[in-house]
């Protein structure tokens, strides 16, 4: 029996279920090449009734399929007498199911996790049950709510971005609001807590949902006498000390909502989830008091394995780490290896490369289900080297200057370099980088003394593992860094083309598409 479920709103996601295993999860923007793309709502596909014909006609030939037991949606539609919401013109099957989003959110957490019982956070920008929720949950039962807290923490930590000069412009309503929250948090490390701002922030954060809107924003700001130059736009030490108190408020306000849970149930883990879960300074703070898990997929690109696993409540941890799309072109690998110049991969060329200072962009396998690349979708080069972080956004990324760079190191080794001792394997936490190495590291080390780190095992991704390994065994230096193969404002890279069009069009050295390396 086949189940299927489909997220419509921006970060669109379609996920396939036969038997309690997912087989398929097919993420919009990376078959669109467009970051956060919907299908309606928000975001909309020109293309999207073409599109999802596609993607059933893929899914259906691909599996064999005859007819669907249950589709489970959210956010499929504009209003009623949209054609999307009609789903038996698109996927018949026996049962149709509207989800919840926060519900979603968390059963997507619970059972990508080996906890039996947690205690979750879900909390973004809103979905149709609200914008944050505190959940009891335990495995094969029903989730239980504990509360449903009345502001949007989505919006209120987005909209700074709006004001900061340092921050390129980017429509809010569109793609602002999506991507804003990360380059705050970079910025933030540059900037100073103004206490004489904290007050009216916390008012601003704990407005009720609703209430949190670009005209009362402008309020708290005239209230502080931030002064807004012809661009709307802030100066630049006003800007990094805008982020700072921002990031300041954000943990402040959350811990007077969830400390009386923490408190309540003090032998749970804590889950978060929910765009904001993707704000890596808050869960390392809360990691020093209680075990913390984010999954891989805690925006709304999870939501659509969340319906699913929130269906079928499987015994077992579900590791949806690597389930994203194949290359979509991959059948032509064999001719681009006939057409441009190229070696066989191994692990001593790759390590000479690196430590040569070259930037190698990888294709490899599936790719990683969710916003951080993981290896098999990422840019790898040496973060010993002093100015690599400068050199990588002139020749390739374009990112702003504030924006640090992530390393991975194997699990055995993240407490040799960092002040880490457990997992950090889909990078949701910032721990210090130790002392020692804060000159040997320099390219991933962020203005504060932190980094972003990916820890990895063998049984986790092999192949990145022991290149690890050859590296520390060459080197004595068990650390890469390792971005997103995009370049500015595009999603992961889905097809070997797009990597040769990036290589081509920047000063990338080579890619590796498999196990061959392009020049």
């Amino acid at each position: 029996m086949y189940n299927l479920s489909f997220y419509g709103s921006h970060n669109a996601t379609i996920a396939l279920e036969k038997d309690g295993t997912i087989l398929e999860v097919i993420e919009i923007e990376r078959l669109l090449n467009r970051k956060n793309q919907g299908i309606a709502q928000y975001m909309v596909a020109h293309s999207r009734e073409e599109l999802v014909n596609y993607i059933k006609d893929y899914l259906y030939t691909k599996y064999n399929i005859d007819v669907i037991n249950t589709v489970i949606y959210q956010n499929t539609h504009t209003n009623h007498n949209d054609k999307l919401y009609c789903f038996h013109e698109y996927f018949p099957a026996h049962n149709y199911i509207e989800a919840k989003h926060h519900e979603s959110h968390a059963a997507g957490s619970l059972y990508q996790s080996d906890h039996k019982k947690a205690l979750i956070v879900s909390f973004d920008g809103g979905g149709n049950d609200g914008w944050f929720k505190i959940f009891l949950a335990e495995k094969g039962k029903e989730l239980e709510t504990l509360e449903i807290v009345d502001k949007n923490f989505g919006v209120c930590y987005s909209m700074f971005g709006m004001i900061c000069p340092q921050i390129m412009d980017e429509f809010y309503g569109i793609q602002g609001n999506l991507t804003y929250p990360g380059k705050l948090m970079g910025l933030a490390g540059y900037g100073n807590i103004r206490q004489e701002w904290v007050e009216e922030f916390t008012n601003w954060y704990n407005l009720t949902a609703y209430n949190s809107t670009p005209k009362k924003f402008k309020s708290i700001l005239d209230k502080l006498d931030i002064k807004l130059n012809g661009k709307n736009q802030v100066s630049e030490s006003d800007g990094q000390d805008l982020a700072a108190t921002n990031q300041f408020v954000f943990e402040s306000v959350f811990m007077s909502i969830v400390k009386k849970y923490l408190d309540q149930y003090p032998n749970l883990p804590l889950h978060l989830t929910g765009g904001s879960a993707l704000n890596v300074l808050l869960n390392t703070k809360l990691s020093q008091i209680r075990e913390v898990f984010v999954s891989p997929n805690p925006s709304d690109c999870g939501l659509a394995v969340g319906m699913l696993l929130n269906n079928i409540k499987p015994d077992e941890p579900v590791d949806l780490t690597y389930s994203g799309i194949e290359v979509l072109d991959k059948l032509t690998l064999p001719s681009i290896i006939e057409d441009r110049q190229c070696i066989e991969y191994s692990h001593d060329k790759m390590v000479d490369f690196i430590k040569e200072g070259k930037i190698i962009g990888v294709i490899r396998g599936k790719s990683e289900h969710g916003p951080r690349a993981l290896g098999n979708r990422s840019i790898l080069c040496d973060p010993a080297i002093p100015d690599m972080k400068d050199i990588l956004n002139n020749k390739v990324k374009h990112r702003e200057f504030y924006r640090p760079f992530a390393p991975v190191v194997r699990l055995q080794d993240v407490n040799k370099y960092f002040e880490w001792d457990k997992e950090s394997r889909w990078m949701s936490f910032c721990p210090k980088v130790r002392e020692e190495f804060l000159d040997k590291l320099p390219s991933i080390v962020h203005i504060d003394k932190t980094a972003r780190v990916q820890t990895v095992t063998e049984g986790q991704n092999k192949w990145l593992y022991d290149l690890l390994t050859s590296l520390h065994n060459k080197t004595g230096m068990g650390v890469l860094l390792n971005t997103s193969f995009n370049q500015q404002g595009k999603p992961l890279v889905s097809t070997y083309n797009q990597g040769l069009q990036v290589l081509d069009s920047s000063q990338m050295d080579l890619v590796l598409l498999e196990n061959y390396f392009i020049w």
